[in-house]
């Protein structure tokens, strides 16, 4: 046993060799240098075999150490410790990194473990100009490997309950209410349907289907489909709704356009819309087949607001200054129209490019993929979760007329900072996020809402929200909360889930009920071939 063990050892360090235990990426400092107090923060990995990463970040335990502040960081001291469960080797580990450029992300390990049981992983860092930083992840050895526990310390703790249970759902992207008295629930498919959950069933036929208005879905992945629903102010009386699909287009170059309609629900069920009613709102020809954004949502000023992806592909590449930054396009933008008067729509006089240069419609602009936003029922501000790029997940606090940065900006991180010299834009101008986190956390953020319910008094006030998953090859979503503890200041926690289990599920979208209660949308499998969708109450333990 001793000879396999250390053999296993041997083969496991030779493979490892090239994996430094401080790995460093690239960077370059960008703004001056001084010997002011900097910032560290930690965030502890999951095990991974992403490509994008690291084959053997699955061995081990991994940290990584980002630099937030403006200056160097100088003798960085790290630690990572085990305590708990049998842990027979890679107990802990420690060093020195002589220098953290602004902006820097280096990633710290105990590479190789042997171990059983769950253990207590604490991880500190602290430099010659920057405080002591520590973070503390419950993790459950598995052998040669570790899997991080659901959890930030002194976290709430929620479970799940399912609703309508024996229902399987296609790609579901959305759950909402009419806000009519009626306390249905409407489950949009990415596949076009729009089904409703009523006294806890779901009901045979759908609220409305228009699968044959959509363009053709890639079937195992496809950011396309239906992707939003709004209820009118006045349903109860005007039985209007809205909706968001991607639709062919004949404009070349595109590959497809954005449609937003408006339908109304049957004179004789109201759990039927009338398939003929739809009247096209607004077209937006999308040169690629993702970052569609797709939400849509009606303000405490009537208005309809709408999300508009920047139009796909890598670093907001479409036009000489991108989409994001272009303020003569409804890409990359929410969108604020009203819809109750003008033909098809009217403008608010208030929107920020009424009057000079710039698209009429637009109420904000610098998004990359503002996939999922919405108003705090008590507060009214629009909080909106941006889809990042290759680093940074953001949640912007949205206003009439700011800029939210994208591409010069990824989160509160610079990507392209030579667009703002063209554009001659001082960066003091960009709106930062409330708060970001990198893909070392989760890889899509999906944007949820304020708990305004009353089942779980401990959720009230605080911003809820998750991400797609960890990984891209296995269903490790996340469930986060964001807490204001002072005015301006966000404390970011990831919810502890009953029993310490992982939710083993994709994380499509949060949900909202007439009385403020939250849901989380789900799949096993990403895409449209099987019916993998479930939804669960999110309640607090």
């Amino acid at each position: 046993m001793k000879k396999q063990i250390l053999s296993i050892f041997i083969i496991t360090l030779l493979l490892t060799i090239g994996f430094a235990v401080a790995e460093k990426q690239p960077a370059i400092p960008t703004v001056p240098l001084s010997t002011n107090e900097t910032t560290l923060q930690i965030e502890i990995m999951n095990r991974d075999f992403d490509i994008s990463y690291h084959l053997f970040q699955m061995f081990g335990v991994h940290a990584v150490l980002h630099n937030r502040g403006l200056i160097n960081a100088t003798a960085v001291h790290w630690s990572i410790n085990l305590k708990g469960g049998l842990t027979l080797l890679g107990k802990k580990a420690s060093g020195q990194i002589p220098i953290m450029f602004p902006d820097q992300s280096i990633i710290v390990s105990i590479p190789f473990i042997i171990g059983f049981g769950k253990t207590t992983i604490t991880v500190t860092a602290n430099a010659s100009n920057a405080n002591t930083t520590s973070t503390i992840k419950q993790g459950k050895m598995k052998g040669f490997t570790v899997l991080i526990l659901p959890g930030s310390e002194n976290a709430m703790t929620v479970h799940l309950e399912q609703i309508a249970p024996t229902s399987k759902f296609k790609s579901p992207v959305l759950l909402t209410n009419a806000g009519d008295g009626s306390n249905r629930l409407f489950a949009v498919e990415k596949t076009g349907q729009i089904n409703i959950i009523k006294n806890g069933a779901l009901l045979n036929t759908p609220f409305l289907d228009i699968a044959t208005k959509l363009v053709k879905l890639i079937p195992f992945y496809d950011e396309r489909g239906l992707l939003g629903l709004a209820f009118h102010p006045n349903y109860t009386t005007n039985g209007r709704f809205f909706v968001y699909y991607a639709a062919p287009t004949t404009t070349q170059g595109y590959d497809h356009q954005n449609v937003i309609a408006e339908y109304t629900v049957s004179t004789q069920n109201p759990d039927v819309a009338d398939p003929a009613s739809e009247k096209i709102i607004m077209s937006i020809d999308a040169p690629e087949f993702n970052h569609d954004g797709g939400q849509l949502a009606f303000g405490p000023d009537g208005m309809l607001y709408i999300g508009v992806g920047d139009g796909g592909g890598e670093g907001d590449q479409h036009g000489t200054i991108g989409n994001g930054q272009n303020i003569n396009t409804s890409l990359g933008k929410i969108l604020r129209i009203d819809v109750d008067h003008g033909t098809p729509y009217a403008i608010p006089s208030d929107n920020p490019f009424v009057g000079v240069n710039g698209l009429d419609e637009i109420y904000a602009y610098g998004f990359r993929n503002p996939y999922r936003f919405s108003f705090d029922m008590t507060t009214q501000q629009l909080f909106a979760a941006d889809v990042g790029q290759d680093k940074w997940e953001e949640i912007d606090l949205v206003e009439n007329g700011h800029n939210y940065g994208w591409r010069i900006m990824e989160g509160n991180h610079l990507y392209d900072p030579a667009l703002a010299e063209n554009l001659h834009m001082n960066l003091s101008t960009l709106t930062p996020p409330i708060y970001d986190y990198s893909h070392y956390v989760g890889h899509a953020i999906i944007g949820g809402y304020v708990y305004r319910g009353t089942l779980s008094p401990g959720l009230e006030g605080k911003y809820i929200f998750a991400d797609w998953s960890d990984t891209y090859f296995q269903p490790r979503g996340k469930l986060f909360y964001l807490e204001e503890n002072n005015p301006g200041s966000w404390q970011p926690m990831e919810f502890k889930l009953q029993n310490d289990k992982p939710l083993n599920l994709y994380i499509s979208a949060i949900g909202q009920d007439e009385s403020g209660e939250l849901y989380l949308i789900a799949e096993k499998l990403p895409g449209s071939v099987l019916g993998t969708g479930s939804i669960w109450h999110i309640v607090e333990d």
